[in-house]
């Protein structure tokens, strides 16, 4: 049995339902593949895992691709998320209105690579690098609460909610870089490129598992809840309940509606490496990176386009 170990690009939850039903219903196991979901390490995270062979595969975004330390040496498989979900809030007795009001403040933003969305954003209103000042933290949530930054990276289906809890919605002033015209997007399926090339049936057996772990999810709810409550037994039947919901909203539409589930659509691509040449001032060489045959060659019922959007 050939073991395929994917490391998430967060703690296990209902954001990675698809994944985690793909491993524990054994969906590769006909095609002798073991899937192994890796929650979070701060210590090596997601393509720097892949890179350092710690993992074969990883839930990461097309930026984290690009900013890697090698990213030809990484394919993009699957797209499932088709928007970002990152939120940035802020509080209005802060004299915050506009993302032009950070400036001078602090950001918290998660470790190793994260921010090149928010950086995006903050160019895009007119703000230099470096305008904000960025501090590394793996809980943002914490912080902002208690007021030492100014803004926090979270995401919308999670983080967000424990704010929105604790500081009424007319002192809270939510910043999104879909309505700023620089989303990035966030979750989608990598693997080394070594064994894409060296094991391709392999690869193509995961795909396959995975596309079909998501279409479960999306149509039996109930059964990806279990799931990720087995993983995660800390975690509530609601919390999950609601996270998978907006994971489906965040999924079904775009190139979803248009192409299919999981269709790696070059344009996430295209749209991280014109934040990297905007905020950077270079053009990374995307050619190569996108792995579509995969996706391709997975069984039709896998790769449906008829949802409902956001539905």
């Amino acid at each position: 049995m050939r073991e395929i170990r994917i490391r998430l690009l967060w703690h296990k939850q209902a954001q990675f339902a698809g994944y985690l039903l793909a491993e524990a219903l054994g969906l590769a196991r006909p095609a002798g593949v073991k899937i192994v979901c890796e929650g979070l390490d701060f210590s090596n995270k997601h393509v720097g895992a892949v890179l350092a062979g710690k993992t074969q595969m990883a839930v990461a975004s097309p930026a984290h691709m690009l900013e890697s330390a090698d990213p030809a040496a990484l394919r993009w498989l699957l797209t499932i998320q088709q928007e970002s979900p990152l939120v940035y809030p802020a509080r209005r007795g802060d004299g915050i209105s506009t993302l032009a009001d950070l400036a001078g403040r602090s950001a918290g933003v998660w470790p190793g690579h994260e921010d090149l969305e928010l950086r995006w954003m903050l160019k895009s209103a007119g703000l230099p690098d470096g305008a904000v000042t960025r501090i590394e933290m793996p809980d943002t949530t914490g912080p902002f609460l208690a007021g030492e930054i100014a803004t926090g990276q979270m995401t919308s289906y999670h983080e967000l909610h424990q704010v929105e809890r604790q500081i009424p919605a007319e002192d809270l002033v939510i910043f999104d870089a879909r309505t700023s015209g620089c989303s990035i997007l966030k979750d989608g399926l990598i693997a080394s490129a070594a064994l894409c090339r060296d094991e391709p049936e392999v690869v193509q057996a995961v795909v396959d598992a995975v596309l079909e772990g998501w279409t479960i999810a999306f149509t039996d709810p109930e059964r990806a809840i279990a799931a990720c409550l087995d993983a995660r037994p800390d975690r509530t039947r609601a919390e999950e309940t609601a996270q998978l919901a907006a994971i489906r909203r965040l999924s079904l539409c775009g190139a979803t509606l248009s192409h299919g589930l999981g269709y790696p659509d070059p344009t996430h691509m295209a749209r991280a490496a014109q934040a990297l040449s905007e905020v950077e001032g270079h053009a990374p060489d995307t050619d190569g990176l996108i792995c579509p045959g995969f996706w391709q060659a997975a069984p039709a019922g896998f790769r449906r386009a008829d949802w409902s959007a956001g539905a």
